[in-house]
């Protein structure tokens, strides 16, 4: 079989699975509609219809994610199981490429509550604006406000539900998220990511291109891991998700492999 059939059967099985996996919706479904309810604004209420979606994004990323991490931090571990492992070694589809798209699956399926939030939430922000601006920022801010941190934390969870037992991945998985997104330096006796290029909150994101509050990025901080939002450190910030992503995986990989 050539390689772009395997991958696209690869695809189409794990998110079928995914889509069948009760775990996942417990998760996601519950947190994604609280993170409605708290972003939910009427026209009325909404001066300005880009800035709310852009701090919408972020407080639904933040909640949603974490469901997500958390069910799928055995995503990995549940293939290298006794039985399992051989099948999957026997799958047409490289062991490079597997690892990536076994968790590129999931992610997309749990992802869909979070965007059907973003959009709800663009449609009073539109209709106070006049006009679909609102509709198109929701498409950008899912895409560099909240993929960028489900991604790097899907891939953070794989490693630990292959490292640790699967229910105390689950946990270190949700301490972790909370301590690098929502933990204020101002309260906590420990260094902590939140509101810097660190954090994969999407602060600096939707605060440089949407024109969010600066809440979740140099809120209250300084110094060089903590300058003020805009362009430059948005892009600063997507890059540090994407090369601590591609480390997680890399990590995942080789102990998968290990243990096979």
């Amino acid at each position: 079989m050539s390689f772009v059939p395997a991958l696209a059967g690869t695809l189409r099985y794990e998110a079928y699975m995914a889509v069948r996996r009760r775990t996942l919706w417990f998760a996601v479904a519950p947190l994604s509609l609280l993170a409605l309810v708290a972003a939910w604004r009427s026209p009325a209420e909404i001066a300005d219809g880009v800035a709310h979606v852009g701090e919408a994004a972020p407080f639904t990323g933040v909640l949603c994610t974490l469901g997500i991490g958390v069910a799928l931090a055995d995503r990995v571990e549940r293939g290298l199981r006794p039985g399992l492992g051989e099948l999957v070694a026997a799958a047409p589809c490289p062991a490079g490429v597997r690892l990536p798209a076994l968790l590129a699956a999931p992610l997309g399926v749990a992802l869909l509550p979070p965007l059907l939030v973003v959009l709800v939430c663009a449609v009073p922000a539109a209709m106070a604006d006049g006009g679909p601006g609102p509709l198109a920022a929701a498409a950008g801010a899912f895409l560099l406000v909240i993929v960028p941190g489900a991604v790097v934390l899907t891939a953070f969870a794989a490693l630990m539900g292959v490292l640790l037992p699967v229910a105390l991945a689950r946990v270190v998985t949700a301490v972790v998220w909370l301590w690098s997104t929502i933990a204020s330096p101002a309260l906590m006796p420990l260094p902590t990511p939140t509101g810097t290029l660190l954090s994969p909150g999407g602060g600096y994101p939707a605060a440089a291109w949407l024109g969010a509050r600066p809440v979740w990025a140099n809120h209250e901080l300084s110094g060089v891991l903590s300058p003020p939002p805009g362009t430059g450190s948005a892009l600063v910030n997507l890059t540090v998700l994407a090369a601590l992503t591609a480390a997680f995986l890399l990590l995942t990989g080789l102990v998968a492999g290990r243990r096979r």
